[in-house]
């Protein structure tokens, strides 16, 4: 009796050092080792997809969701299928801009409570729309879960439409980082102002210091004086050039305009409702140019590693 108890009590020990083991990775360890497994796994087959459009931020207040609600109107009139994803996950608006109402947003979305085609909306103006949440604490900062859900939704959405613009929170958090890193492009939005450069500078160093091949357009907003936002973009991509190695393009520039402090919150797009003002003849020359820019902004064939769900998985690493 005595030899078979302690033989029981030397495979406990021996089972509780195996835990143990185990347990010292933490979440931590075991999500960088889990990311790592993904990493390994065969490539899917090549597939259609969208060009994907991030508009980004250094800092908030720059007209970023005005100009992203804008080109996925515009876009739509080009005749590209196009959807447009709120990715403010906790300062959602873009249903306000584009005048409709959302009743699921991306938050029962990640949380596997209804289907990507439930959620999805159709717009007045033609795009369709992914909401985000507004008001919501937690989705504020999304969890590895909440991102890798994410990307899955972004992957089977790439492959449905033409042209998928990104709607992004201001700043470098890293959900908003990722999401940067994972589409075609990025248009990022800056004013002419010294602060609001700085804040763009950040972004471009921040990026570049991860994915070297990154491809930005600057859209200088709220220009008061014409060819003042070339100016402002010249000094911006000097500073980038010299101290981060990154090429700038130059999109184009949107006036200050008047109508636009007296669009009210719930009509129709500017474009839509006063086409012949000051900015929406900008926004149709900056959607123009875009297209031109981004190889016409249509669905195209990506490798089975290139896709935008992929690009999330392995940038995921870096994160």
């Amino acid at each position: 009796m005595d030899g078979a108890a302690n033989g029981e009590n030397t495979r406990e020990a021996a089972s509780g050092r195996g835990r143990g083991r185990s347990s010292a990775l933490g979440p931590r360890g075991r999500g960088l080792f889990g990311r790592l497994l993904e990493g390994l796994r065969a490539p899917p087959a090549p597939r259609q997809e969208a060009t994907s459009i991030a508009i980004a931020s250094g800092k908030g207040g720059t007209g970023k969701s005005f100009l992203a609600t804008s080109l996925a109107v515009l876009l739509h009139r080009a005749e590209r299928k196009t959807v447009l994803v709120d990715c403010d996950f906790g300062l959602a608006c873009d249903h306000l801009l584009l005048g409709v109402k959302p009743t699921l947003t991306l938050q029962q979305l990640l949380a596997g409570q209804c289907t990507l085609e439930q959620v999805l909306m159709s717009s007045p103006c033609g795009p369709r729309l992914l909401p985000g949440a507004s008001g919501v604490r937690r989705m504020a900062t999304p969890t590895d879960k909440d991102l890798t859900a994410f990307a899955r939704e972004l992957g089977h959405l790439a492959q449905q439409e033409e042209a998928m613009i990104l709607d992004l929170g201001a700043g470098i958090a890293p959900a908003t980082v990722l999401t940067m890193l994972g589409a075609d492009w990025i248009v990022l939005v800056t004013q002419p102002e010294i602060a609001a450069l700085v804040d763009a500078y950040a972004v471009i160093k921040c990026i570049a210091q991860i994915k070297r091949d990154v491809r930005f357009l600057v859209v200088v907003n709220r220009v008061a004086t014409p060819g003042r936002g070339e100016q402002a973009f010249q000094r911006l991509t000097e500073v980038a050039g010299r101290n981060v190695g990154v090429e700038l393009q130059y999109l184009g520039e949107i006036p200050d305009d008047d109508s636009v402090m007296q669009h009210r919150l719930g009509q129709l797009p500017l474009v839509v409702t006063e086409p012949e003002a000051p900015t929406s003849q900008a926004l149709r020359g900056l959607s123009e140019r875009l297209i031109q820019i981004c190889g016409g902004v249509r669905r195209r064939t990506v490798d089975g590693d290139a896709g935008i769900q992929e690009r999330f998985r392995q940038h995921r690493l870096f994160l």
